[in-house]
């Protein structure tokens, strides 16, 4: 079962910091920005935890540890939401992509790096290209209004 949720419990912890220590970022594209210091989540779980704690949104398939994906920018403020994943499996990352945009209620963006095949599944789920920087891209997907999604919260009593 997929899952898209803020912070996590000691159990999720546990199994979020096994799939960082098996899953190599052979792009290096799973990264956060702090003071225009690119720091790789791998390596600072701790950053990753705090930013999750403050706002920023995980997926992961409850039963798989090939992967997770990340918003991050809720715990900054910032403008911008970015989505990073860190699987070299193209289905699971289509999987967290679809939860994500399903979840998310605002506009998305990812930077990749030209030469990661995750950008094809990306497009496949609806990002559109949106600039070139450098040896990155930049890919947008816009906000789809779900009205199932309110339907839901009005007979929740919400």
């Amino acid at each position: 079962m997929l899952i898209c949720k803020e912070g996590l419990s000691n159990k999720e912890k546990r199994f979020v910091l096994n799939i960082l220590e098996n899953t190599v970022d052979l792009y290096s594209d799973f990264y956060v920005t702090k003071d225009n210091i690119r720091i790789g989540i791998r390596e600072n779980s701790d950053i990753l935890f705090k930013y999750l704690g403050k706002g920023d949104v995980i997926a992961y398939e409850e039963d798989n540890e090939a992967g997770i994906g990340l918003v991050t920018g809720w715990s900054d403020g910032s403008a911008r939401k970015y989505v990073k994943i860190l699987t070299k499996d193209e289905h699971l990352a289509s999987n967290l992509l679809k939860i994500i945009n399903w979840n998310a209620n605002i506009d998305l963006f990812a930077k990749l790096k030209k030469n990661n095949p995750l950008i094809k599944v990306f497009q496949r789920n609806g990002y559109s290209f949106k600039g070139d920087r450098g040896s990155e891209i930049l890919l947008m997907r816009q906000y789809i209004y779900h009205p199932q999604k309110e339907y839901k919260k009005d007979e929740e009593g919400e």
